[in-house]
């Protein structure tokens, strides 16, 4: 089994060949945002508390290529926290929260169930207090995130 990255369009770096359990426990232990925060998939809770993937993905069921949407707050080594959840369980709001020298910061984006089919946008920090605001937001631009 092979793990491989695609830092540029065209091109592909191996990071780790192996069994399963080799290249898992790779995945896992990224600390660098090489593999988008997809690490927390595999790696086993802390403290009983499941990460925000393992809820987004398995129980929510939405795509792990959906879930690495918002590649650059992952490089940039934001941890998503889900902020908001509505109560037919189709739009999740999460906060990409990362804390430097002058204090916290995040980025947000909505997870939206629409046509069946499970999107990624990003959401202006203004608009995006709750599902509600950051939908009136996407309903102005006709569903174009911010991105």
């Amino acid at each position: 089994m092979l793990l491989l990255e695609s830092p540029h369009r065209n091109s592909w770096t191996e990071h780790k060949r192996g069994p399963l359990a080799t290249v898992l426990r790779v995945l896992e232990r990224d600390t660098r945002g090489t593999f988008h925060g997809l690490g927390s998939l595999v790696a086993k809770p802390h403290g009983g508390e499941r990460s925000a993937q393992v809820i987004l993905h398995r129980d929510l069921k939405i795509s792990l290529r959906v879930l690495a949407e918002p590649r650059y707050w992952y490089a940039m080594h934001r941890r998503p926290v889900i902020a908001e959840v509505n109560k037919t369980k189709d739009r999740v709001l999460v906060r990409f929260v990362a804390s430097g020298i002058s204090g916290p910061f995040h980025g947000t984006c909505l997870y939206a169930l629409r046509d069946g089919k499970w999107c990624c946008y990003t959401i202006k920090p203004s608009a995006s207090q709750t599902i509600v605001s950051a939908e009136q937001w996407l309903d102005k631009r006709n569903w174009e995130d911010w991105g």
